[in-house]
């Protein structure tokens, strides 16, 4: 990706200005031992449904969002601080669905549903964060770390009709609406830049670890790339 591209040439030209006496890694203790900070960003996501269903066509694409959120900084030395946040965010995608299945008379047939879903959740990071010294102004952190997240509306809930699939031609028709999980838990990693101590930018990924449908459709995933940028008091 061309902004990875970018990322890593920015971490390369600090390096090789670094003038400073500075190690690059400091085990020193932490000048303040709590500090608060906000972050603001936007974000890239894709929810997918469970591959048992929609047989002739599945496919889910990436969307866009924002986010907004704060974090708390336990330094536990000037490398290393533990990180909870609390972010609020907005997740979309576009979908495209097709099933064939056979009617009461024993007739093929097909629906389709396309459309598109946009979500708004809260999220709760609780990331281990390390710091290393590039300059005297620059710092480049890696992150990584659990987070939970609780989803407080789904406008594409009631939309998404599931035929289940059938093993006979002549097994009955059944067909439920969908409901997207409430609740979801993964990993969060990433790195950014902070500058002068204070302002940041940031790139993390999040991998859902849990099913994003409830039963009796339950399957899928729910994954997102975040850019934020940030300032810690």
């Amino acid at each position: 990706m061309k902004a990875f591209r970018i990322f890593l040439a920015m971490i390369a030209l600090a390096s090789a200005t670094n003038v400073s006496a500075q190690k690059f890694l400091s085990a020193e203790p932490a000048e303040e031992a709590f500090n608060l900070g906000v972050r603001v960003g936007v974000n890239t996501s894709n929810r997918t449904f469970g591959k048992g269903y929609f047989n002739e066509w599945n496919k889910n694409s990436w969307g866009t969002g924002f986010e907004a959120g704060v974090v708390a900084n336990l330094n536990m030395r000037d490398y290393f601080s533990l990180q909870p946040g609390f972010f609020f965010e907005s997740r979309s995608g576009n979908y495209s669905y097709a099933q064939s299945y056979f009617d009461s008379t024993g007739e093929k047939q097909k629906t389709a549903l396309l459309g598109h879903y946009r979500s708004y959740n809260f999220t709760v990071p609780v990331m281990a964060s390390f710091r290393f010294n590039l300059s005297h102004s620059l710092r480049w952190t890696v992150e990584a770390g659990p987070y939970a997240q609780f989803r407080i509306h789904s406008d594409d809930n009631d939309k998404i009709k599931v035929i289940s699939p059938q093993v006979n031609a002549n097994d009955p028709v059944t067909a439920v609406y969908a409901k997207a999980s409430n609740f979801d838990a993964g990993l969060k990693i990433g790195t950014g830049l902070l500058f002068r101590g204070h302002y940041s930018f940031n790139v993390h990924y999040l991998a859902g670890g849990r099913k994003a449908w409830k039963a009796p459709h339950s399957g899928g995933s729910n994954k997102a790339w975040t850019f934020t940028l940030g300032y810690d008091f």
